[in-house]
């Protein structure tokens, strides 16, 4: 264990095991992360002697950790401590002479080895120190297990990034508000409504034009034009009369009939009292039908009604997938749709 892991503190310690890609159980004290962290860059010597944030510890290993002793720290008595010892005993008489025979005593029974020591010159000669370990070029596994730790730190920062931005949360809620009869009947009113405007709201081109290829990387562009919908629709009734017209036939008649003929009503006890409780506010069986007979009977005639214009009617039928037969088929769809959920709660 090299002396500046200890230098650190326990914050730095943390934040150089996550470089290393070392994890930590919490509530860990200083020494025991500073041993794991130790055994850590140990262990992976090979590939982690290369980062800058470790050289320091790596240069400290290397250095010889043996500092010679002087002969004054020798366990044998030289003259000097002889003359001392004995001014000693002059001044203090009997206690420090039995402190002398203690020592002597105790001196004594260590073992030979102990009693010879050599000078401090022989012991530094005798002792070598460690040898400077030669960098050897990374080993194919160690390359191996670099690449892996940069993938894995990739594809954690890309799942990070992905559940911060809020789309699995918005996916999630899409997928639920879809999954009902209610979504089915949105998305099909949605499909008309998209298919109406860009009949009534015609594309034309507007700002400055692309009108020559060029190439771009080796990739051949070809001409481009600016294309918008033409607002100025919206200040004509040409624009506002069929889309009256689709609003009435396809949203706001059958939301009056779905209200009033609601078939999803039932009767209930509350409190030994019968409560009328309905599980939606407007039937959708009931929106789906009355959706599917005013297509019918306005679209596919022009000389129902007087009060319809027959221009305004060719409009909104010729704005359709199909004509009225699409409008027939998103309320075949609903009813489907509520059949099979109706189905489902039995």
């Amino acid at each position: 264990m090299t002396s500046w892991l200890n230098k650190q503190k326990k914050q730095a310690l943390l934040e150089l095991s996550a470089d290393a890609g070392l994890k930590h159980d919490d509530g860990l004290l200083k020494d025991e992360i500073v041993e794991r962290l130790d055994n850590y860059l140990q262990r992976n010597a090979t590939r982690l002697s290369r980062n800058a944030t470790f050289e320091p510890y790596y240069s400290s290993m290397r250095r010889t950790p043996f500092k010679p002793r002087s002969s004054s720290s020798a366990p044998g008595v030289t003259s000097g401590d002889d003359g001392e010892v004995k001014s000693v005993v002059k001044a203090r008489g009997r206690r420090t002479t039995k402190v002398k025979d203690e020592g002597e005593d105790d001196y004594a029974s260590a073992s030979p080895s102990q009693a010879i020591v050599p000078s401090s010159s022989t012991l530094a000669t005798r002792t070598p120190g460690r040898p400077r370990r030669p960098e050897l070029p990374a080993s194919p596994a160690d390359v191996a297990d670099e690449v892996e730790y940069a993938t894995r730190r990739m594809s954690a920062n890309i799942d990070d990034l992905y559940t911060g931005s809020g789309i699995p949360e918005f996916v999630e809620s899409v997928r639920e508000m879809c999954s009902s009869v209610i979504g089915v009947q949105v998305s099909c009113l949605l499909l008309e409504g998209i298919c109406l405007s860009r009949n009534l709201l015609p594309l034309t081109q507007v700002g400055p034009a692309f009108t020559k290829s060029y190439e771009l990387f080796g990739l051949s562009i070809p001409e481009t034009r600016l294309m918008l919908p033409n607002l100025f629709q919206l200040v004509e009734s040409d624009f506002w009369m069929p889309t009256l017209l689709w609003s009435a036939t396809s949203i706001f008649i059958p939301l009056f009939f779905a209200y009033f003929y609601n078939l999803s009503v039932r009767d209930i006890k509350r409190g030994g009292t019968k409560v009328s409780v309905a599980r939606y506010r407007a039937d959708p069986l009931t929106f789906n039908v009355v959706k599917a007979l005013l297509a019918f009977v306005v679209y596919n005639n022009d000389h129902v009604f007087s009060f319809i214009h027959p221009k305004h009617v060719c409009m909104v039928n010729a704005s359709m997938l199909g004509g009225y037969r699409a409008m027939l088929v998103g309320g075949y769809v609903g009813i489907l749709a509520t059949m099979y959920e109706a189905a489902q709660r039995k």
